[in-house]
């Protein structure tokens, strides 16, 4: 196995990782790990014809959709948001929604919290929103 599979299988963790702890699986890595995936088979395909600023664009785009699949507001950000009008509010689940159009780097999960009255509150992490539920 070479180097750059075994970099992509840890950045893979990685990104599976963070989203599972930061962002409540909001992120949409798919996106990142699927180009990946695809860029490290076409590598191999064309192993000893490929130049460096192939490299450098695979690099850059992988990059790119890393940085596009990162929501706006993380769990700790999101209690943090809505700490100050609710009070005290602790992060109970995330959940699917279902959204009207279909954009690969918009993410279709909401963070749900209760607060101390009881009230359940849906934000959504891309836009900051807040629904009472």
């Amino acid at each position: 196995m070479k180097w750059w599979w075994i970099s992509g299988l840890i950045l893979t963790i990685a990104l599976l990782y963070v989203n599972d702890t930061w962002y409540g699986n909001a992120a949409t890595f798919w996106v990142p790990i699927s180009w990946m995936i695809s860029i490290l088979i076409l590598v191999k395909m064309t192993y000893p014809k490929r130049k460096w600023w192939s490299a450098f664009v695979a690099v850059f785009l992988v990059g790119a959709t890393i940085v596009l699949s990162i929501p706006t507001y993380s769990v700790a950000a999101a209690q943090q948001e809505l700490s100050t009008v609710y009070g005290n509010v602790t992060y109970t689940e995330s959940v699917r929604t279902e959204g009207d159009e279909w954009n690969p780097f918009i993410s279709n999960v909401a963070y749900v919290f209760k607060t101390e009255a009881g009230q359940k509150l849906l934000f959504i992490p891309d836009s900051g929103k807040t629904f009472e539920i």
